[in-house]
């Protein structure tokens, strides 16, 4: 029986080090904390996905002062090779975090996803005495749509809820009626193969979770959007009113029309635009729409304007500090 519970204790302390673990390397402290998944996430009747461990990858100096926190929310577990924004952001005294669920794909639909990312959040703000009112929430595309869905949805059902002072996204699909039109569009058009598959995933997982299509479901589509032209803007504008946010979008239509057969109405740039418009006409002049050109390539060289590369890290850092308190 000792040997046993011997075994059984060693076997915990493993599972701990396999799921919560720090290196400290090149001036800068790296902290893992992962919940392992087992099975597959069903985003459509013919795609599904195995689940990722949820959790964060936290980046701080090793100086022992935090003074703000860039929040994204996609995984990156890599402990040893930070790239330039993390080396610039920790040089700025800034912590970098990378917090995720189960699901590569995750939408925000439910509210349990979205506690689960803000309970890491609380526990990491706490943990390191990280202010929580020097927050800059980033993403790319759906990620983006995924900062603005945790602003909202903190601000709905946490008593005190956790608001980044900044926001900076880049070419994110905000108005979901019409995105679904766009996605139904790719996938019936059947013109490049990528879009074409991405159209029929995406659209059915829409349906699936906002109760059908926007015709059967406009109300669901309007409320989970966190801007709708529909609507005026929509219900969540006010939730913003007080936040800096960049909008980063590189909008080159002849290269969509060329390559994907898609026009202005099917580029994620109306919809940051609309945005950013609305919220200047509600007084938030921080709102910012950021437009580039031919910025637009992806690591691997290849020409495509629906990028992150895009945006100007070190610029958005500096952007972020200047920021009045």
């Amino acid at each position: 029986m000792l040997s046993i519970r011997i075994k059984l204790v060693n076997l915990l302390i493993v599972l701990y080090l396999l799921t919560w673990h720090s290196n400290y390397t090149n001036g800068q402290i790296v902290i893992n904390h992962e919940l392992a998944h087992d099975g597959n996430i069903q985003l459509s009747d013919d795609v599904s996905i195995p689940r990722i461990n949820s959790g964060y990858t936290l980046w701080l100096p090793d100086s022992g002062r935090v003074d703000g926190l860039i929040v994204f929310t996609h995984p990156r577990r890599d402990t040893l090779t930070p790239d330039n924004m993390i080396s610039y952001a920790l040089s700025r005294q800034l912590g970098v975090i990378y917090i995720t669920t189960d699901n590569r794909f995750e939408f925000l639909f439910n509210v349990e996803q979205f506690r689960q990312i803000e309970q890491f959040l609380e526990e990491v703000i706490t943990t390191y005495s990280i202010p929580s009112d020097n927050l800059l929430y980033c993403g790319m595309s759906l990620e983006g749509t995924r900062a603005l869905r945790m602003t909202i949805l903190s601000s709905i059902h946490n008593p005190t809820p956790i608001l980044p002072k900044a926001i900076a996204i880049c070419d994110a699909p905000l108005d979901m009626i019409r995105f679904h039109k766009e996605l139904l569009k790719a996938k019936n058009l059947n013109f490049q193969p990528a879009a074409a598959n991405e159209g029929a995933w995406v659209s059915a997982y829409l349906e699936s979770n906002l109760n059908g299509t926007p015709h059967e479901s406009i109300d669901r589509y309007i409320e989970y959007s966190p801007y709708s032209y529909i609507a005026d803007g929509g219900p969540h504008l006010t939730y913003f009113k007080n936040i800096a946010i960049r909008a980063y979008t590189e909008p080159d239509v002849l290269w969509w029309m060329k390559t994907r057969r898609k026009d202005y109405y099917a580029m994620n740039s109306i919809d940051l635009a609309g945005f950013v418009n609305e919220l200047n006409i509600l007084g938030n002049e921080k709102a910012q729409l950021i437009l580039t050109a031919d910025k637009g390539i992806r690591d691997d060289g290849s020409r495509h304007p629906h990028s992150w590369n895009i945006v100007d890290e070190k610029e958005m850092i500096d952007w972020f500090l200047k920021l009045p308190d």
